[in-house]
């Protein structure tokens, strides 16, 4: 991450959103069924003597159309939470429920399902190198039935204008800069509006506008469609977008308490 995103002032939360989650609360909860619920979850990495344990019983659960920002040191858990949520991992120890399933114990073929209801935004763009930017953004839509009698084209050059590519559309990804190619990585994983959007440090290649840009598109999608959105950064820049900030530390979650004052040490470095 460029030196620009750590030394950048906080932004602070609204009123009442930095007030409710200053009180526990997730300002953009729905009431009923939480989308994502873990209850207990344990995670570890290798074995015998080299075994890390690395998300220490995490319970937490969100609501569908919340803005859910993970942030914490680096090596604390947070990408690792994140890829669990995505069906990339299995879930070994706890309970973790995802759009009513459980994943513990879940086969493959089920993540693999479930995995088409979320959109991925990596670090790494991830692209086809051998595709145009268009055609990258369409394999997101090929996956789906659901937009074989529409025009994927003009849906995917459509996504691409709005994340601020609208000349670029044909160009091959070893012709855009590495901001620019994020951004179609952006694009793929919005078009076929997933339940659930997941980034890691989805900012971090793009300059202070293009990342607005960015987290504006995710908030509408958020408003319009209930789409839940979970993001990991370290971008101080878009912390005010979040309805909640959820605090990786050591691989447990932070207390309320811990939240608190977190909160309360954005608003301070803002004023």
């Amino acid at each position: 991450m460029s030196s620009e995103n750590q030394s950048s002032p906080i932004p602070p939360l609204s009123p009442s959103r930095a007030g409710e989650a200053a009180a526990g609360m997730a300002p953009g909860a729905a009431s009923g069924e939480p989308v994502i619920s873990l209850k207990n979850v344990n995670h570890w990495f290798g074995s015998g003597e080299a075994r890390k344990h690395a998300l220490k019983d995490i319970t937490l659960d969100i609501h569908p159309g919340e803005i859910v920002i993970c942030t914490g040191p680096s090596g604390s858990g947070k990408t690792t939470l994140l890829t669990m949520l995505g069906g990339l991992r299995s879930c070994q120890d706890g309970s973790l429920r995802i759009l009513g399933q459980e994943l513990n114990g879940a086969s493959k073929e089920q993540l693999a399902a479930l995995r088409l209801n979320v959109g991925f935004i990596f670090q790494a763009h991830n692209l086809m190198m051998f595709l145009n930017a268009r055609r990258n953004v369409r394999l997101a839509l090929e996956l789906h039935e659901r937009f074989y009698g529409q025009d994927m084209d003009a849906l995917s050059a459509a996504m691409l204008t709005k994340v601020g590519l609208a000349e670029r559309i044909d160009y091959m990804p070893a012709n855009l800069s590495g901001g620019q190619r994020q951004r179609v990585a952006i694009a793929r994983a919005l078009v076929a509006s997933p339940k659930i959007l997941l980034g890691d440090e989805p900012t971090a290649a793009l300059d202070k506008e293009s990342g607005r840009t960015v987290v504006e598109l995710m908030q509408q999608l958020a408003r319009e469609q209930s789409t839940t959105i979970i993001m990991v950064t370290h971008d101080n820049r878009i912390l005010d977008v979040a309805d909640r900030i959820v605090i990786v530390e050591d691989g447990h979650l932070a207390s309320p308490e811990q939240e608190a004052a977190f909160l309360a040490r954005m608003r301070d470095a803002a004023h």
